[in-house]
């Protein structure tokens, strides 16, 4: 395994994938249903212009790319991540039933890599369009965040 100099973590929608056709907000908040009424539809997300460097960052021996998103990955997803937006290391999702918040659900998936002795002296990344899960990631693990507006940070 090559030395590990960064670790690239990325959030998935609103980042560098544009799912906004199967998403929708009610007084502010994401429409969970309609969310869930519309996964069959990931094969129809777009990219980013972030996914370049996204893409960068997987064919980098000395990066390991992460995917921490809140959404539930299921077929469809997986797919559009082989496919079409490049396989990374390792992907944190949320598991079916969980109401977890978005920004404890990357913390508990991420904890585990800031211990490893291969990670020690890498820089890590966070790219986020939610600010709130942004500042709860960077603010716990003492690292770099890149804020990405988008239309989907809710």
């Amino acid at each position: 395994m090559a030395t590990i100099k960064k670790i690239a973590i990325y959030d998935m929608d609103g980042t560098i994938v544009n799912s906004l056709h199967r998403y929708r907000t009610i007084d502010g908040k994401i429409d969970l249903q309609y969310w869930r009424d519309n996964e069959h539809r990931a094969m129809q997300d777009t990219l980013l212009p972030l996914s370049e460097q996204y893409k960068k960052d997987i064919a980098d021996n000395n990066t390991y790319v992460i995917i921490a998103t809140a959404r539930v990955m299921r077929e469809p997803d997986y797919l559009f991540v082989d496919t079409i937006l490049g396989k990374p290391n390792y992907i944190i999702s949320r598991k079916d039933g969980d109401s977890i918040s978005g920004g404890l659900l990357k913390i508990n998936g991420l904890s585990k890599f800031f211990n490893l002795k291969n990670f020690k002296n890498a820089v890590a990344i966070f790219y986020e369009d939610n600010a709130t899960y942004l500042k709860t990631v960077c603010d716990k693990f003492n690292i770099q965040g890149v804020y990405i507006p988008s239309e989907q940070g809710h």
